[in-house]
């Protein structure tokens, strides 16, 4: 009985249960963290209101997740280009159209449904990078024929960003891109090169946009409070204090009373340190450690190569993202707007998580034919092996 269903589930399921456990937690993060907000808020009077929201996202996510289950990454990556041509294009979009939120334009509306193409534009790289990084691989330690071509498809992607401007994005997207470059076989010298070029230019975007100049003086001088925005710091830090080690109970959180801004997305982990404390903290970051050993175990035994960087470059992505979301919460970082994972409240970032949840999964379900392929024709093999002995043994 044990084998047979082990034969009919061909996917990791030690990951699909981490991100369901994900979820799990997030969804009660946000409906803790959000409820007073809406139950306050004049036009909403609903404390459920972005609980609501978020399981119609969530739904939405965890079809299209089963879906790209069922999708052979491969014939994905046939069309990549396709894909990352039709983001650039919504990338565009949002710079002439965009909605802006917080002095900058991140999101489109489509039917009245808010859409960051950034987010599928960060995908959409990784998917056409895991298959020009394998085709081009010989001459990736040539600068001129390997490594330009690639950081032009990279620029295409971090520039429009930049200009929102969401410099932490651009930056998460770049880096993500060299991870993959370095993986695929480019020369370490020319990439630290490039490391040098992105902190320059990352520092010019700081001195252009005033905002962003702003959150690095915040996570400079928060511990002293010498800088206005440095207020959500100093509010994040204070719900860590707050909770100790276990927490002041779940849904009782007090700096989530208008306290803390943002505290359903970008500091949603501030208040599950309150909620849950320590204990709450280091069980999140035991899950996104489990994510990150099963999508390398992916990584490693995928079928190809192409299928490996593809694996990588999704698995680095959600990490990245969670321990950047992580390090802001806890001052260890400048704030970038990056969310967590899984956790924090927000459909572009969820549905296009679990999208490429769902790739992930299917890489590994092809790594689960390929021994079932193998164990079928060792099998065969011994059927036929131990027939030629017995009518050897006859004769």
């Amino acid at each position: 009985m044990k084998n047979q269903i082990k034969n009919k589930i061909k996917f990791d399921v030690i990951l699909l249960i981490i991100v369901l456990l994900l979820i799990v937690i997030g969804t009660a993060a946000i409906y803790s963290a959000s409820s007073y907000k809406a139950k306050t808020n004049e036009e909403i009077n609903n404390s459920q209101h972005y609980l609501i929201k978020h399981l119609f996202r969530l739904g939405l996510g965890l079809i299209l997740m089963i879906l790209f289950i069922k999708i052979d990454y491969q014939a994905l990556q046939k069309i990549a280009p396709i894909i990352l041509a039709f983001s650039f294009i919504l990338l565009l979009f949002v710079l002439v159209g965009g909605v802006t939120l917080n002095g900058s334009k991140r999101s489109l509306i489509i039917n009245g449904i808010f859409f960051q193409p950034s987010e599928m534009a960060k995908y959409a790289l990784l998917i056409f990078l895991s298959v020009y990084l394998v085709e081009k691989e010989k001459k990736l330690k040539d600068l001129r024929e390997g490594l330009f071509p690639v950081l032009a498809m990279v620029g295409l992607v971090v520039f429009p960003i930049v200009l929102e401007p969401d410099l932490g994005t651009a930056v998460i997207i770049f880096i993500l891109s060299l991870m993959l470059i370095f993986l695929a076989g480019a020369s370490i010298y020319h990439l630290s090169g490039l490391v040098m070029v992105g902190i320059v230019a990352a520092a010019i975007v700081v001195k252009i946009f005033q905002y962003q100049g702003d959150r690095l003086m915040a996570f400079i001088n928060a511990v002293r409070g010498v800088s206005d925005p440095a207020y959500q710091v100093l509010q994040s830090l204070i719900s860590f204090g707050n909770g100790g080690f276990a927490g002041i109970g779940i849904g009782n959180s007090r700096q989530k009373m208008h306290h803390l801004p943002q505290p359903f997305t970008d500091f949603i982990y501030s208040i599950i340190g309150e909620e849950a404390g320590i204990i709450g903290c280091f069980i999140l970051l035991i899950l996104f450690l489990g994510f990150l050993w099963r999508g390398l175990w992916i990584t490693i035994h995928a079928p190809d190569r192409k299928g490996q960087l593809l694996a990588f470059g999704i698995t680095s992505s959600i990490l990245v993202y969670a321990f950047i979301n992580i390090g802001i919460s806890l001052n260890l970082l400048p704030v970038t707007g990056i969310t967590l994972p899984f956790i924090s409240y927000g459909g572009s970032s969820l549905i296009m998580n679990l999208i490429a949840v769902g790739i992930l999964l299917n890489i590994s379900v092809q790594i689960n034919q390929g021994v079932s392929k193998a164990n079928k024709g060792y099998k065969n093999y011994l059927k036929v092996t131990s027939r030629s002995r017995i009518k050897k043994r006859k004769k």
